[in-house]
C-alpha cells in the first residue's frame, strides 16, 4: 500500500524520538482527513441545490419524521443540536426559499409546527439523493465487509467519547 502523509508524519516521529508513541495519529489524523473529505463531498453534492448543510439537515428531519401535524421548532433544534435561536434563523431561511410553511400550533397557540411544502418535499428528496450518492462515492473503495467493520468500530468510539451505554 502506498505511503500518505500520516505514514510520513508517523515515521517522521520515528526518526526523531523513537520512544515516543505516535501510533494513535494513523487513525485519529485518517479520521479527521476522512471526515474532511466526507463534509466536502456532501456540501459540494448540495451546492448544485441552493443548500446549506443545516438546510439539508432540517429538511430532512422533517421529511424522515413525517408527522402529520407537523414538528415543533423546539424539536429540530434538539435534533440538530442547536438553540432555539439558531433554529429560527434557519426556519427563516427555508420559509423564505419556499420550502417550509408554520402553522398554529393547535394545542399551544404561542407555538407553530414546521411542514414541509411541496417544494420542499421535492428539493428534500433531491438533496437525500445527492447526498447519499456523495457518500457511496466517498466509501466505494470499502466493500460490504470493510464498511460493517468501520460502522461498528465507529461506533464503538463514539459510545466511549459520548459517555453512552457501552453495551449497545
Amino acid at each position: 500500500m502506498p505511503q500518505d502523509s500520516i505514514d510520513r508524519m508517523v515515521d517522521e516521529w520515528a526518526a526523531r524520538d523513537a520512544r515516543l508513541d505516535v501510533s494513535a495519529l494513523q487513525v485519529i489524523g485518517r479520521l479527521f482527513r476522512c471526515a474532511a473529505h466526507g463534509q466536502q463531498a456532501v456540501l459540494d453534492a448540495l451546492a448544485p441545490l441552493g443548500l446549506s448543510y443545516a438546510d439539508f439537515d432540517v429538511l430532512n428531519t422533517l421529511r424522515r419524521r413525517n408527522e402529520p401535524g407537523g414538528t415543533n421548532p423546539r424539536d429540530l433544534a434538539h435534533a440538530a443540536l442547536i438553540t432555539s435561536g439558531a433554529m429560527t434563523t434557519r426556519l427563516d431561511r427555508l420559509d423564505r426559499m419556499g420550502f417550509i410553511e408554520r402553522q398554529p400550533d393547535p394545542d399551544d397557540r404561542r407555538a407553530v409546527r414546521i411542514h414541509l411544502t411541496k417544494a420542499g418535499e421535492k428539493i428534500a428528496a433531491r438533496a437525500l439523493a445527492a447526498v447519499l450518492a456523495a457518500d457511496e462515492d466517498f466509501l466505494e473503495p470499502l466493500g460490504p465487509k470493510q464498511r460493517d467493520a468501520l460502522a461498528a468500530s465507529l461506533k464503538v468510539l463514539l459510545l466511549h467519547s459520548e459517555g453512552a451505554d457501552r453495551t449497545s
